[in-house]
């Protein structure tokens, strides 16, 4: 809805004066009329059966009689009412016209004859409202599709009737709340033929004060409007029209074909699905302080005559912003005002001024959280409701410029993306990932915040504070800054760990105390993990995403995690002590078993295992790596022994080799020492005979 505070002064006055306009109460004389206004497809009957009884009683004094009589029946009819006649027993009465304002007028009609002490007469008033202008000021007005007029009554208090008669499937909007549908059974003698149009009546609830009564009425003819269907932007278009009024359905066609497409590409986000937006020219809104208004339910927006292309902006723009969007009505005025000013700006269309800066000190000023409860179904004629609409128009309007301002436009495309849908604004890993909290302005604020500068963050919260939260907000304000900065913080954890699902949730709940609380508790993972990494680090080990995988999925305990960095911890250690014995010096048994069989592998084996939180494969390959050694250290045992044994058989074999040796050698000797003796001894025995021996 857009609020025209100017024009509502003016329809506001128009209406609420009227009353003032009857004949007051005239001792000596009561008056009472019946009055039906019958609705028809060109025009509105009025039919008044009116009562003058003159109630003074006469006097005699002597042989003299005094009478006080009534010579004028003096009643107050529509400026320019169609075809009005005066009927007294069967005569027309001529009247005289006297004008009140520009919507009514006093006319008086010389009765016959004198009504005299204790004479009535009974008149029958008939006459059509004015037709008005489709544009004029009036408050009158009529044509085969709507109509538009206020009801009254003149008759004293306690007497007359009042009541409407609308063509059945035709639709009443009531400004003043007092009607009440007729029965059939209540018609009182109102049955129509066979043969004419259907009716429903309404009468008012309470008619005790008939001069009380005042209500202003429209009925809307379907079937009378004029209709055309277009697409625009994707989007099936029904815009009804007043019949004859080419100039409005030009303009409203024109403004659509251009202005949708436009809003579209401002706003970032493709014109909601709706299978049919009905536009509707009406003056309804301006009865209840509006230009416009759009029913998401139905996808209707019925719009004044008034060719105001901004207005007829503003009222396409409520297909995003509405309560399907966000929750508060500051936000989609807000929101409308602003990409409507937008929209004119883009098409060079003129536009209004941008609001100025709101005075929060004047009077009827409100937090606009609390201007967004405020009913629209109040009365116009109460100043202080005109004015804390024109109030929280303005600052809604602002407080949305202020946020251009601030983050830039692609920033509120940003908010308007993510709120509808549904972005979470504490993401992790996936930011697609969803929230299903209420859109209202905590979302705004945190949704736009994702799109700041601190600097500019700083900004959104003063004027966050300034222009929509109420008192008893501002400390929710100060947790959230205080949390926000906590869990700053806490993001900065160096590994590249998906920030708790429940810590994520309670920010974006707002349950700050919650979420620092568990903050805390996944802060003690953090400095855990770094003790365990710096172990696993000087080990040259590198711990496995365990641990990561449990604090991701923890959801208010921890503990899970801390255990599995206390496991990794002692599983460090466990590696350390298979590395340790792979390393160490082997006994003679061990070396001699193994026969330089190497021991890495089992270390390596050990810290595969690691990698994979194996902590019984660490186990295991301990166990293997000891059994190894056992097994090396039996089987070196049993070659040292025959390592000895053959030693000591070699040795004895070389004794003997070497005493064979000597024997022969010795053998050898002998033999040559007997075969040269003889030559000697003949050498000897012939001592005179030389002789020459080679040996």
């Amino acid at each position: 809805m857009r609020f025209l505070a100017g024009l509502v002064m003016t329809v506001s006055l128009l209406i609420f004066s009227a009353p003032a306009l009857g004949a007051q109460p005239t001792d000596g004389l009561s008056y009472s009329e019946d009055t039906v206004f019958t609705v028809r497809e060109g025009s509105v009957d009025v039919e008044t059966t009116a009562v003058m009884r003159n109630t003074t009683a006469e006097r005699r004094r002597g042989n003299t009689i005094y009478y006080s009589y009534f010579d004028s029946l003096i009643i107050v009819v529509p400026t320019n009412a169609q075809n009005l006649k005066i009927v007294s027993r069967g005569s027309t009465l001529s009247s005289t016209a006297s004008e009140i304002d520009d919507d009514f007028e006093v006319r008086t009609a010389r009765l016959p004859t004198e009504l005299r002490s204790g004479q009535r007469r009974s008149f029958t008033i008939t006459y059509s409202l004015p037709l008005g202008e489709i544009r004029g000021e009036g408050i009158f007005f009529s044509n085969p599709a709507f109509h538009a007029f206020p009801m009254w009554s003149f008759s004293d208090p306690g007497t007359g009737s009042l009541l409407l008669r609308i063509p059945e499937g035709a639709r009443l909007t009531e400004f003043g709340d007092i009607l009440r549908q007729v029965d059939d059974s209540d018609a009182d003698g109102l049955s129509l033929e066979d043969d004419e149009p259907r009716f429903v009546e309404w009468e008012p609830r309470v008619f005790d004060v008939p001069e009380d009564i005042f209500t202003f009425v429209t009925i809307t003819i379907d079937e009378g409007l004029d209709t055309q269907r277009f697409t625009v932007a994707g989007q099936d278009i029904e815009l009804r029209t007043w019949p004859g009024d080419d100039e409005w359905s030009s303009f409203a066609k024109q403004t659509i074909t251009e202005g949708l497409p436009q809003l579209e590409e401002l706003i970032g986000l493709p014109v909601p699905d709706q299978s049919v937006l009905e536009v509707t020219e009406s003056v309804n809104p301006y009865f209840y302080g509006y230009a416009g208004w759009y029913n998401p339910l139905d996808t209707s927006i019925e719009i004044g005559n008034e060719l105001d292309s901004g207005v007829m902006i503003h009222e396409l723009s409520h297909a995003w912003f509405n309560n399907g969007l966000f929750a508060e009505r500051w936000i989609s005025e807000g929101l409308a005002e602003e990409f409507s000013w937008q929209t004119q700006n883009a098409l060079e269309w003129e536009a209004e001024d941008v609001p100025r800066r709101p005075l929060t000190t004047a009077k009827n000023a409100v937090p606009l959280i609390e201007w967004s409860r405020t009913s629209t179904a109040s009365g116009v004629d109460d100043a202080d409701f005109r004015a804390r609409e024109a109030y929280g128009y303005s600052a809604s309007w602002f407080v949305v410029r202020e946020m251009v301002d601030i983050i830039g436009l692609d920033g509120v495309q940003f908010v308007l993306r993510a709120a509808n849908d549904d972005l979470t604004s504490y993401p992790g890993e996936n930011e697609e990932e969803t929230t299903l909290v209420r859109d209202d302005w905590r979302r705004v604020l945190d949704l736009a915040s994702m799109h700041a500068t601190a600097e500019q963050e700083a900004e959104l919260e003063a004027l966050f504070t300034k222009y929509v939260v109420a008192d008893r907000h501002i400390e929710m304000l100060d947790e959230r800054r205080d949390a926000r900065a906590r869990y700053s913080e806490f993001i900065s954890f160096e590994e590249d760990w998906t920030i708790p699902i429940d810590v994520r949730h309670e920010m974006v709940r707002w349950d700050f105390d919650d979420a620092v609380t568990l903050m805390g508790g996944a802060s003690q993972v953090h400095e855990r993990f770094r003790e365990v990494a710096t172990i696993a680090a000087d080990a040259e080990l590198e711990l496995s995403n365990a641990a990561q995988i449990s604090y991701e999925r923890s959801s208010d305990d921890y503990s899970r995690a801390l255990k599995v960095l206390a496991d990794q911890e002692i599983a460090i250690g466990k590696v350390e002590g298979v590395r340790q014995i792979a390393t160490r010096e082997l006994t003679t048994e061990e070396a001699w078993g193994l026969r330089d069989v190497p021991l890495a592998p089992y270390a390596a084996l050990a810290e595969g295992a690691f990698a994979e939180d194996d902590v019984e494969g660490i186990d295991d390959a301990r166990q293997r790596l000891e059994a190894k050694l056992a097994e090396a250290a039996t089987v070196g045992a049993t070659r040292l022994v025959w390592a000895k044994v053959g030693a000591a058989a070699l040795a004895i074999m070389v004794v003997l080799l070497t005493w064979m040796v000597i024997r022969r050698r010795r053998a050898k000797k002998q033999a040559a020492e007997v075969l040269v003796e003889p030559d000697v001894e003949v050498i000897d025995e012939h001592p005179d005979v030389e002789h020459s021996h080679a040996a």
